[in-house]
């Protein structure tokens, strides 16, 4: 302790210049922290919202909605079980362009009538026919409900039929469609009953795995 004290006494330079550096790299590495995080939420909250628990994708897919593609030969593999709630949805990015020539990016799921995943009553309505129900964010934006959005590339004008909660997925703000209204965007008349994964809503310990055979699928949480 004695040692201690006197070199702390000598050399309160070279100390303090250690004590700083060492302040400074905790706050770093909060700071960095905290970034990380505010990058992941921003990335994913967009699926946090929604009420499901797990994702089913193609096998071999990486969990990534870009290079899933699912029928409804594997959707029907998970109807049926107790303590489970399914829905197909589709997931793709989209640039829309405004009456007035200016853009905007939607990352777009398709959602069809019924779905769970639409769960106040004027959603389920919103999905009944053309149109998009966009996310809070593009209301800040200037966009107004009975505005018209087209969708670049298949030049498909659009509704916005209302607003829902905030959130985005791979950095995009969310746009909400109906699961017909989404094949169409995305595979024109050959759509085949196509959707990129099911949601899934399940009870805890669900066999989820036995299912997957049987659909051949791979779920995540």
């Amino acid at each position: 302790m004695f040692l201690a004290w006197r070199d702390l006494r000598v050399a309160r330079g070279r100390f303090l210049l250690v004590g700083a550096v060492m302040a400074l790299i905790a706050l770093l590495t909060t700071v960095l922290s905290g970034l990380a995080e505010g990058l992941v939420d921003d990335g994913i909250s967009g699926l946090r919202g929604l009420p499901l628990t797990h994702l089913a994708f193609q096998p071999g897919a990486d969990a990534t909605f870009s290079r899933s593609t699912l029928t409804d030969r594997n959707l029907d593999a998970w109807q049926g079980h107790r303590g489970v709630e399914v829905s197909p949805v589709g997931v793709s990015f989209a640039n829309a362009k405004r009456a007035d020539g200016t853009t905007v990016d939607l990352a777009l799921f398709g959602v069809p009538p019924g779905s769970f995943l639409a769960e106040r009553r004027d959603a389920q309505a919103a999905l009944d026919r053309p149109g998009l129900v966009l996310s809070e964010a593009f209301r800040a934006d200037g966009i107004r409900v009975g505005a018209r959005l087209t969708v670049v590339g298949v030049d498909r004008e659009l509704p916005v039929l209302g607003f829902t909660y905030g959130g985005s997925y791979g950095h995009v703000d969310l746009a909400f469609t109906s699961l017909e209204t989404w094949q169409g965007l995305v595979f024109g008349e050959s759509a085949g009953g196509r959707f990129s994964a099911i949601a899934i809503r399940a009870a805890d310990g669900t066999d989820l795995a036995s299912i997957d055979r049987r659909a051949e699928t791979e779920s995540v949480t």
